[in-house]
């Protein structure tokens, strides 16, 4: 699992648990902010997960996530999260 080093609010371990099995993560300063790499280790699939921030709006966290899930739209992370609008 790849992960944006500035942008987590967590330690930066090296390793974790899911489902009782160990996933080891990466933190990288050149890993997209919002993003999540998922990359598997036998099938070498990748899976790249959008972030929406907690206090984005709800319509405009809706636009970026079905914007992102459509394989005909060919903007990157830092130009989705651009056009979210924020709450307070």
């Amino acid at each position: 699992m790849l992960l944006n080093a500035a942008e987590w609010d967590l330690p930066h371990d090296q390793r974790a648990a899911i489902d009782n099995k160990p996933v080891r993560l990466g933190w990288h300063t050149a890993q997209p902010a919002g993003l999540l790499t998922i990359l598997t280790e036998f099938g070498g699939d990748r899976f790249d997960l959008l972030v929406i921030p907690p206090d984005a709006s709800p319509a405009s966290a809706d636009t970026a996530l079905t914007a992102a899930a459509d394989g005909t739209d060919r903007r990157h992370t830092p130009e989705l999260l651009a056009g979210i609008e924020h709450q307070n």
